[in-house]
């Protein structure tokens, strides 16, 4: 799957990038030891990423009481973590803004964003370390989907249309049209932007709990964050299953096994707590998309 995968990739030449400031800045922010000056001087040295940070920071998403005018207040105001997750969030939602897709990117988008919020919400519940890491990786998670609907257009639009109504899943339809999946092709673009091992295994396994190797209780928490949004969203651009099959099942072993806090008895169980935030989730993530992609 990974050699096919990587063939997919191979006569590509314009694919989309993400500066290196914008990486020297993600790599920066990952340490809570940086001066803040640093990093606002280094974000100032470009003058699109320096306005991307004001707007989003004066955005309906935050509600500042005052306007925000410098970089290092809101570094300051929103934090390291949170700073870092919207400019590469941005950042790849521009790289694929005016790639033609065969589904509805508002709906992959509103997918994508309620992942990375249901994730949060699970990994504080769970005791996670990093919940700001879930959210982000909870928004990439799909970004192999991308990838094969712009460059495989005809054939991913296919694809879709042919298990429209049924109960194939993306993931398994992907595998029986193209021998590989979005999981795969997701892993190779991550590793060509550079993201940080942990991102590129959950992004590869979240559809194999099982198989992680360098967080499997983050890669599980993506995995049913994804599987609850899906069975609560729209059918029309991605197949679904209706039920948790073997993939949530595995992920839900996982999270017995490491969470650190006292889960819910079963899974159904615990997925339908979710519910008591799920509205409000919902209008977050509508604050964001639309913060994201004005």
């Amino acid at each position: 799957m990974m050699i096919k995968a990587r063939r997919l990739f191979k006569d590509i030449s314009d694919l989309p990038t993400i500066p290196a400031i914008v990486s020297k800045v993600v790599s920066m922010l990952d340490n809570q030891d940086a001066n803040p000056d640093d990093i606002a001087d280094l974000i100032l040295s470009d003058q699109v990423l320096a306005a991307r940070v004001i707007r989003v920071v004066n955005s309906p998403l935050y509600r500042t009481s005052n306007a925000i005018e410098s970089v290092k207040r809101a570094l300051l105001f929103l934090g390291f973590k949170s700073v870092r997750e919207m400019i590469l969030t941005s950042y790849f939602v521009d790289g694929f803004k005016h790639r033609e897709q065969p589904f509805d990117m508002k709906m992959f988008w509103m997918h994508s964003f309620s992942v990375g919020a249901i994730s949060r919400r699970i990994a504080r519940q769970v005791g996670f370390y990093d919940v700001e890491k879930a959210y982000l990786v909870g928004i990439l998670h799909d970004i192999g989907k991308v990838f094969l609907g712009h460059y495989c257009k005809n054939e991913y639009g296919e694809m879709l249309k042919n298990i429209r109504n049924t109960s194939y899943t993306t993931y398994e339809a992907e595998y029986e049209f193209f021998g590989t999946t979005h999981c795969e092709v997701g892993l190779c673009l991550a590793q060509r932007w550079n993201f940080p091992s942990v991102y590129c295994d959950v992004i590869s396994y979240h559809h194999t709990s099982e198989m992680a190797a360098e967080d499997p209780l983050l890669t599980s928490i993506v995995a049913l964050a994804d599987f609850y949004c899906l069975s609560h969203g729209n059918a029309d651009s991605v197949a679904q299953a209706s039920i948790p099959g073997q993939s949530e099942e595995n992920a839900w072993k996982i999270f017995k096994q490491l969470a650190s806090d006292k889960l819910p008895s079963t899974l159904e169980s615990f997925l339908s707590a979710l519910d008591e935030e799920y509205a409000s989730i919902s209008n977050e993530v509508d604050l964001l998309f639309n913060t994201m992609t004005a």
